[in-house]
């Protein structure tokens, strides 16, 4: 069973987690990456939790996001992250949990019905953080892309904002593929600069489908990779 992480949620591990992105992760991701960031103005008028949902590409996308949004914002954040890879032993688990505020998304193969059902636990859990006043990043493609294109969603995220009415943000990340690819364990040198670009908040319609929402998030994140 996945480590529990509300630890990492408290006052003393946010404080430690935010001078750890302050004075080492920030600096380091940022020389490697040498990000733009656009898009911020739209996280201005931020009322209540929301969920981001981006594309996943590369090991670089958690922390740039994190490095990427206001203070106030990145202070209050946690992330889905994959049970079976992040949590697979109590050291990683613990260090992903304080790191990011992570807590464990199960994933796999299984019948549809146990699928469905990891799939409740975890939207329970993040409609719980939510509540709290917790904003949500999830990755709906559920594993990094292996050639830097945006693959499908799953409809967890959308589902997950029909059921709280929380807004998805939408998170477009590009270049990060060619820094630090899946499977290797260095940034590439003389990679080209990668950008982090936030859509404005979107919300689903009375009655609309999961499925149609998640496409809807999908061509949010498709349109901001191709921006401008």
């Amino acid at each position: 069973m996945p480590l529990p992480t509300a630890w990492a949620r408290s006052a003393p591990a946010r404080g430690l987690r935010t001078a750890m992105h302050r004075t080492l992760l920030r600096p380091y991701v940022w020389a490697c990456a040498r990000p733009t960031v656009e898009g911020a103005e739209h996280l201005g008028t931020l009322s209540a939790p929301v969920v981001f949902v981006a594309n996943h590409a590369s090991h670089l996308d958690t922390p740039l996001i994190f490095g990427a949004l206001p203070s106030h914002i990145a202070s209050r954040l946690v992330v889905g992250a994959a049970a079976d890879y992040f949590f697979a032993s109590p050291l990683t688990g613990a260090a992903t949990a304080l790191l990011f505020a992570a807590f464990p998304v199960q994933r796999g193969v299984a019948s549809r019905t146990g699928r469905e059902g990891r799939n409740r636990a975890v939207r329970g859990t993040a409609r719980r953080l939510l509540d709290e006043g917790w904003h949500v990043l999830l990755y709906p493609e559920g594993t990094r892309s292996p050639d830097g294109r945006l693959g499908g969603f799953g409809t967890g995220a959308a589902r997950l904002c029909l059921q709280t009415g929380a807004s998805a943000v939408p998170v477009a990340l590009t270049g990060t593929h060619a820094v630090l690819p899946r499977g290797s364990r260095a940034p590439v040198r003389g990679a080209p600069p990668v950008s982090v670009r936030f859509g404005r908040p979107i919300r689903a319609a009375p009655g609309e489908e999961p499925s149609d929402f998640r496409d809807r998030m999908r061509d949010a994140v498709r349109t901001l990779q191709r921006w401008p």
